[in-house]
C-alpha cells in the first residue's frame, strides 16, 4: 500500500508539473513572439508560414530604431523616465499619507469620505478630460509635464486603498505603544507604520511604474512639443504615409517594455505578497 501511494503521489506530481511547464509556454509564447519580431528583416514577418526561429538575426533594427529620424528616440525615453520617476514619487507619497488618515486616524465621518474616494475609481478618464484641458489651458499648462504628473500627487483611490487595506492588518496597540514612548502622529507613520507595509508600497510603485511609462492619452492630448512628448506617442511616429516599418516599430517596443520587465522581474515577490494582503486584510 505504501508503495501504491507513493507512486500515485509521484505521478500526480509529475502530471502537475506538466500542466506547469505547458500552462508556461502558451504564456510566455506571445512575449517570445514580441522579442522575435525585433530580430527579423521586414520581410520575414510577413512570411507565411511564420518562422518560430531566424537566422541570421538582424539586430540593427535596435540602433535603428533608436535614431530612427522622424523622432527623438533618446530624448522621449529620457522624458518618459524623468516623469515616471517623479510621478512614481508623487503616487507612493501621497497615497500613503492619505492611507495613513483614512485607517490609523480616528474622525468623524472618516468611513463614508473613503467610501466616497472608492466611488470615484468608477469614473472613467475621458469624462474629466475636457474640463481638465480647459483649466490647464486657462493656467496656461499646456505643452508642460505638469499634466502629467500632478494626478499623481493627489492620492489615486486605488493605491490608496492598496496601501490603506495593508495597514488595517496592523494592530492598534503599536500605535499606543507609540504614543507611550512620546511619537507624534508623523513618527508614528514613518517609524511604526511604514516598515511594515514595504510590500504594498512597492506595489503602488511598479503599478504608477507601469501606468505612468505607458500612458498615451494624457501626452497626447496636453503636450505638443516632440522635444517634450513621451516615448509611449513616439512609438506612434513610426507610421508612415504608405507603410509601417513593423521590424523596427518591435525593436522600438522591446527597448520601451524592457525597464517595467526588469523592474517587475526583481520585485514580483513583494508585488504579489503586497496585493494579497491587500485582499484579505481590513
Amino acid at each position: 500500500m505504501k508503495r501504491k501511494s507513493v507512486s500515485e503521489k509521484t505521478i500526480r506530481k509529475a502530471v502537475c508539473y506538466l500542466m506547469l511547464g505547458v500552462l508556461t509556454v502558451l504564456f510566455m509564447f506571445p512575449l517570445y513572439w514580441f522579442f522575435l519580431n525585433s530580430v527579423k528583416s521586414y520581410e520575414q514577418i510577413f512570411q507565411f508560414p511564420p518562422k518560430f526561429w531566424v537566422l541570421p538575426l538582424r539586430l540593427e533594427n535596435y540602433p535603428e530604431a533608436y535614431q530612427y529620424p522622424a523622432l527623438q528616440f533618446g530624448q522621449m525615453l529620457k522624458n518618459s523616465a524623468v516623469i515616471t520617476l517623479v510621478s512614481v514619487f508623487g503616487a507612493v507619497l501621497s497615497s500613503t499619507i492619505v492611507a495613513y488618515g483614512f485607517s490609523r486616524l480616528r474622525w468623524r465621518g472618516r468611513d463614508a469620505v473613503f467610501a466616497l474616494v472608492i466611488l470615484t475609481m468608477i469614473i472613467p478618464t475621458e469624462v474629466v478630460l475636457t474640463p481638465l484641458y480647459f483649466i490647464y489651458n486657462r493656467l496656461h499648462l499646456l505643452d508642460t509635464w505638469f499634466p502629467i504628473i500632478a494626478p499623481y500627487f493627489f492620492a489615486k483611490p486605488f493605491y490608496t486603498f492598496m496601501i490603506r487595506q495593508n495597514m488595517m492588518g496592523i494592530p492598534i496597540e503599536m500605535d499606543e505603544s507609540a504614543v507611550i514612548d512620546g511619537c507624534n502622529v508623523w513618527q508614528r507613520l514613518f517609524y511604526v507604520i511604514l516598515p511594515q507595509v514595504k510590500p504594498a508600497l512597492l506595489s503602488v510603485m511598479i503599478m504608477a511604474m507601469q501606468d505612468q511609462w505607458n500612458n498615451y492619452l494624457e501626452p497626447l492630448i496636453y503636450i505638443n512639443s516632440n522635444s517634450k512628448q513621451t516615448i509611449s506617442v513616439g512609438l506612434t511616429f513610426f507610421s508612415g504615409m504608405y507603410n509601417i516599418q513593423w521590424n523596427l516599430v518591435f525593436a522600438a517596443a522591446v527597448i520601451v517594455a524592457l525597464p517595467i520587465l526588469i523592474v517587475f522581474v526583481f520585485l514580483q515577490k513583494y508585488f504579489i505578497q503586497g496585493v494579497v494582503v491587500s485582499g484579505v486584510k481590513g
